[in-house]
């Protein structure tokens, strides 16, 4: 794998003080990165890179050139490389290449000649990935602000391969150092743009797992485990083993053993604690011995490592192979998966998992056939012309001015672009079905029997049953009463004879819409594998889709055509502010942004004012004015460490009384607070007495819970919380309050796991934010983390009635506090926050990431013929079309009604003749030519523009 990190310029210094005392190697070291790179048992640096070339540096690295490059200086003569009078802040970046675990394992206990051959095999995979680097990733910012990126002629690098871990276990990586240096096409230094590094790293990572790989198949004959996320581990050398050679694990857990913690983030913090130093005494080679008789005591000898090597041939990739591999990543599973679109790193990552294991590949061979794909497979989406206009520019090595986004395009296949499309055409086909509508005076006497309903509520639920939209669409903020509503919707349906059905992603989700609404649901997974068994929908049915900003396109497309074919109708209802589908998605987002919804916007949950005036601001991206009146009202809680946050964070939940719950990111954290949640209670005698241990922990009567796995048998469902009220030592059974009933979980259920291997019954304390999302409590506390983005938080902080917390900690743990120091300086904690809450994570079509003219005058059209529809249906519904005079005003309508259809139908053609011309521009040579042709349109009307305002001025002078 690839780790990326930032090296601060005061860091580079200190590291470089004590480089040069490296010749005294039994000096005290005070356990800086120093010891970590230069260790007098590891492998003198290396210089690689095409600028490190540039600048005559070259076989092993000095400490003299290396301070300098560092500082932006040239090392031949020491002076000034950066032409910018501002000092960069940032010296250079450590790329981390670590092997798997199996393969430093063989390195370790394998005889010299296995050693060597992985040691070669290791470098190589190193270099082919750092050479992707410097063609993908080395570019240079220009202009004022940087808003000009410039391609750099390469990196000046310099490689640190090590062999052991800090514990002593064999552990092979390597180092490369980049110096923030790099030379842009007109010949100039300049800083790197860091963000382009940290963008390839994983399309790096990957590239460097797939070589290895190929060459370890090629020297030794090793065989694979499947590859996941990249990563594959070699066949035949046991876990227990490779989990005996990490004892710099077992140092930390045994560290979270003693401070009673548990978790990521815990774990980080244990790392940093219990971080030693190399012992420059000890020579690398002279750990070989130990290790072999390690290995052996574990049975994994010269005879079991004879046993693996030697049972697989060099693997050429054929024609064969690439095709099948194209075919898989053009298809539905392959790269639209899991998002619309993809770069040229995604299809490049792809590539290395979906060859067969242990195929020999270098980098030149899987960006050429990466390429050949684009052009083959892939259809390109253009810029906005907000991109495009927008004064930023991309310039290449051969000094053309690219518009911005150019050279960062994206793609979607042909097939998931006609997926879509399909999908919003039907939906807006749909429109004029004229299903699942109910008589006014049956919505007039279920709205008489619901006087606390808002105006916003009665005029969506006027809208579901009167309109008859075959697809209709209902937004619904957080704490709008989405749930409430439909349950009055559902009342109208029954009613007039319509049968309704609701589904939802989550079995949790969908048992909240039965007992809220009273809407019989399943899981969307459950429906559409029952109708994949040739049974059909009700006739003339009506089916909720819920939480449907979560539902995956594909699924949303099967639901929609199997309504279609029983004459029903299709309700989404949901929310595409909140956490979206974990696969492709954003039809729901794209149907609201058509103008096809009806919205809920009042919140009626949160009791504050300034909440609901906070979530507002959250939910539009305004991160600061949020966070200001978190802050401002004491929502917001800042602790200097993150244990120190999770510590305060338990401390108040055990303080508030009601229905509160704790929610975390990642669910280590979630195990985390859990953990302390439940000391605290024991401590109180809130929970106490017999226990049973189970793989989720100890559990007594008291103890909240959340079911992790769907049990049909029970009728438990995955994410439904209870109480336990009752335990069983002598059958291992627990009795649980949950859903309004109580169930006894049976010793079957309580030892199974789910299919991710996590226990079936958790503690119930604390929940991660997908979990929480559709529950509603008193109090909430939630726990700010790295990566946590709008979406989420939004759906955390909207949980409870009567208050929302939120935790950060100002000095946050260092994920990489094993080979680099921990900053300094860290950044203000609300600054990472409104960084982090400042950009959307939500899913967006494919067919919406390009904006053209016609696009926006067929949304405008569509928009206006809908308008003029519920204008028509209006006026039938009042009986004006009886009425003496007013035939004209119908006429009128339906008039007005058919121009704007026909314009919008004008306007769909364009864009499909658009968008199939566009096929046209697949090479990258005609792309450019074509975007080069638009901007110099611009600049035409602007010039044009600029003239008309020159000769207005001078006539009013």
């Amino acid at each position: 794998m690839l780790s990326i990190g930032k090296l601060a310029a005061d860091q580079a210094k200190y590291y470089l003080d004590q480089a040069e005392a490296r010749v005294d190697v039994v000096q005290s070291v005070g356990g800086g990165i120093e010891d970590y790179y230069v260790g007098p048992s590891e492998a003198r640096g290396r210089w690689i890179g095409v600028a490190a070339h540039e600048l005559e540096l070259r076989d092993d690295v000095g400490a003299d050139a290396l301070r300098r490059v560092l500082d932006g200086l040239d090392p031949r003569d020491g002076t000034a490389l950066r032409t910018s009078t501002s000092r960069a802040t940032v010296a250079g970046f450590d790329l981390t290449f670590s092997a798997p675990k199996s393969v430093s394992v063989l390195f370790g206990v394998g005889d010299e000649q296995t050693r060597a051959r992985v040691r070669e095999a290791h470098d190589l995979a190193v270099r082919e990935a750092v050479g992707h680097m410097e063609k993908a990733a080395a570019a240079v910012r220009r202009g004022h602000g940087g808003v000009i990126v410039e391609e750099a002629s390469g990196l000046v690098a310099a490689a640190f391969r090590h062999r052991t871990s800090r514990a002593g276990d064999p552990q092979l990586h390597t180092h490369v150092l980049v110096a923030n240096l790099g030379r842009g096409v007109d010949g100039r230094w300049s800083a790197l743009d860091g963000r382009r590094l940290y963008a390839e790293a994983r399309t790096a990572s990957f590239l460097y797992q797939a070589v290895l790989r190929g060459e370890l198949t090629r020297r030794l004959g090793v065989e694979w485990t499947p590859v996941r996320r990249g990563i594959a581990e070699v066949l035949g050398v046991p876990r227990a083993v490779q989990k005996a050679f990490s004892r710099r694990r077992a140092e930390i857990e045994a560290a979270l053993e003693e401070r009673g913690t548990s978790g990521a983030r815990a774990a980080e913090a244990a790392a940093l604690a219990t971080r030693r130093v190399k012992d420059p005494r000890v020579n690398a080679d002279m750990l070989v011995d130990e290790w072999r008789s390690r290995a052996a005591e574990l049975g994994f000898g010269r005879q079991e490592i004879e046993r693996i090597v030697g049972r697989a041939r060099e693997r050429r990739v054929g024609e064969e192979d690439w095709a099948r591999a194209e075919r898989h990543l053009a298809g539905p599973n392959g790269l639209t998966r899991r998002t619309a679109t993809f770069g040229r790193g995604d299809v490049l990552q792809q590539l290395c998992e979906a060859l067969p294991r242990g195929s020999r590949v270098d980098a030149q061979m899987l960006e050429r056939r990466s390429e050949q794909f684009l052009e083959m497979h892939a259809v390109p989406l253009l810029p906005d012309d907000e991109a495009r206009t927008s004064g930023e520019g991309f310039r290449r090595r051969d000094g053309r001015l690219m518009p911005a986004g150019a050279e960062r395009l994206r793609y979607s296949t042909p097939e998931h672009l006609a997926l879509e499309r399909r999908v919003v055409e039907d939906a807006v086909r749909a429109r004029e079905m004229a299903v699942g509508v109910a008589s006014d005076v049956t919505v007039e006497r279920v709205l008489a029997a619901r006087p606390t309903l808002s105006k916003e509520q009665r005029r969506v639920i006027e809208s579901l049953c009167l309109d008859g939209h075959g697809v209709a669409v209902v937004a619904g903020r957080a704490g709008t009463g989405k749930t409430f509503t439909l349950g009055v919707a559902r009342e109208a349906w029954h009613a007039a004879g319509h049968p309704v059905l609701g589904v939802a992603i989550a079995r949790r989700a969908a048992d909240e819409l039965r007992q809220g609404a009273g809407i019989s649901s399943t899981s969307i997974a459950a429906l559409l594998g029952d109708l994949e068994k040739s049974d059909r929908l009700p006739e003339r049915c009506v089916l909720v889709v819920d939480e449907a900003g979560m539902v995956p396109t594909r699924d949303l497309a099967a639901l929609l055509e199997h309504v279609q074919r029983a004459s029903g109708k299709l309700v989404l209802v949901g929310d595409d502010r909140q956490l979206p589908s974990i696969e492709a998605g954003g039809a729901f987002r794209g149907l609201i942004q058509r103008g096809l919804a009806v919205e809920l916007g009042e919140n009626v949950r949160q009791v504050n004012r300034w909440e609901r005036e906070a979530l507002d601001h959250l939910r539009a991206g305004r991160a600061e004015a949020a966070l200001g009146l978190y802050g401002g009202h004491g929502a917001l809680t800042v602790e200097p460490t993150a244990g120190d946050a999770r510590e305060r964070l338990v401390r108040d939940w055990m303080g508030a009384s009601g229905d509160n719950v704790m929610i975390a990111q990642r669910r280590a954290d979630v195990a985390d607070l859990n953990a302390r949640a439940r000391v605290r209670l024991q401590e109180a005698r809130r929970v106490g007495g017999a226990e049973l241990d189970l793989a989720g922990g100890a559990f007594a009567v008291g103890d909240r819970v959340v079911v992790k796995r769907n049990d049909p048998r029970l009728g438990v469902t995955n994410g439904q919380r209870g109480e336990v009220v009752a335990l069983d030592a002598a059958s291992d059974a627990l009795t649980v309050a949950c859903g309004g009933r109580r169930v006894e979980l049976d010793r079957e259920f309580l030892t199974s796991t789910t299919r991710d291997g996590e226990p079936s019954l958790l503690h119930g304390y604390a929940m991660t934010g997908h979990v929480a999302q559709g529950a509603t409590v008193d109090h909430c506390f939630v726990l700010a983390s790295e990566g946590m983005s709008r979406e989420w938080a939004y759906v955390a902080l909207s949980r409870g009635r009567k208050s929302n917390r939120l935790y950060v900690a100002a000095q946050p743990d260092d994920a990489r506090a094993e080979f680099a120091p921990v900053s300094p300086e860290p950044r203000d904690p609300v600054e990472r926050l409104v960084a982090a809450l400042s950009d959307s994570e939500a899913p967006v079509l494919a067919i919406d990431s390009r904006r053209t003219e016609s696009s926006e005058v067929r949304v405008a059209a569509q928009r206006e013929a809908e308008a003029l529809a519920r204008e028509r249906v209006a006026l039938q519904r009042r009986g004006r079309l009886w009425l003496p005079g007013r035939r004209r005003d119908l006429d009128d309508a339906l008039a007005r009604e058919a121009a704007a259809k026909e314009r919008a139908e004008a306007a769909r053609r364009r864009e499909a003749e658009a968008w199939h011309g566009a096929r046209r521009f697949v090479s990258e040579q005609d792309l450019e030519a074509q975007l080069a042709r638009q901007l110099d349109r611009v600049a035409e009307c602007a010039n044009e523009r600029v003239l008309q305002r020159e000769q207005r001025f001078g006539r009013e002078l």
